[in-house]
């Protein structure tokens, strides 16, 4: 039987010179094989999972334009070539694109929301935008509300996903375990969107909040039962914790 390979050797030097070749493409000045050489430094080995991830991110930094409004438009560039090229998902060894929006954007709203929007759709950005919700509040909940009326599901998905009070792996949003209301309008929308996985990520933000604010999920689900088959749904996979 053959060994499984350990996840954080996805971050390989076949993966990783994927992402240089690609963002060569479409911004010439990259030194692709320093970048990897910095990537695969002496202490690669040791390095577990996010450690390999937020590496190859630092590692970028050091070849991308240093204001983070041009850097992002690579990375938007890079992608937006990969569509052109037939790709239209990336997996985990790709990480490192919302990861690099994460470190390095938080303090250009404007260039980081326009990005998560675009990279969003290949592989996604839930654990980048928490960090704005964080910092931003408000406006952040307001566009994540905007992006629950986007025409692609992936960006919807991430509306929701992205404002999970306790997303796994993801850092924790304080304010909405203490007071979920702000999104639930958005819960309340996509319950019955048209995508699955959008309306699976609706049931696990509703059964994250009902860790903390069971009786307002009660009261959701009284209010939904039988209104339709999504819904019904919604309401089956989110009352795992209930239950």
């Amino acid at each position: 039987m053959a060994e499984l390979q350990p996840f954080k050797d996805l971050y390989s030097p076949q993966s990783v010179g994927r992402l240089g070749q690609y963002i060569r493409k479409v911004y010439p000045q990259f030194q692709k094989d320093k970048f990897e050489k910095v990537v695969f430094d002496k202490g690669w080995k040791e390095k577990e999972l996010k450690q390999r991830m937020r590496h190859i991110t630092l590692s970028l930094n050091q070849f991308l334009p240093a204001s983070f409004k041009e850097s992002s438009a690579v990375l938007i560039d890079c992608v937006m070539q990969m569509r052109k090229e037939g790709i239209e998902s990336l997996g985990i060894e790709f990480l490192s694109l919302p990861d690099y929006i994460e470190v390095f954007g938080i303090d250009d709203y404007k260039s980081s929301v326009k990005a998560i929007d675009v990279i969003t759709q290949f592989i996604s950005c839930e654990f980048a935008v928490r960090p704005f919700i964080i910092k931003y509040g408000d406006k952040m909940l307001q566009q994540m509300d905007a992006w629950g009326s986007h025409k692609n599901h992936k960006v919807r998905r991430l509306a929701t996903e992205g404002c999970r009070p306790r997303l796994p792996w993801g850092m924790a949003l304080p304010a909405l375990k203490k007071d979920p209301s702000a999104i639930l309008p958005l819960l309340e929308r996509l319950k019955d969107d048209e995508h699955e996985w959008v309306r699976l990520s609706v049931a696990n933000n509703l059964n994250d909040i009902s860790k903390d604010n069971p009786d307002t999920v009660l009261k959701l689900f009284k209010k939904w039962h039988g209104k339709s088959k999504n819904a019904d749904w919604v309401i089956k996979h989110a009352s795992r914790t209930l239950l």
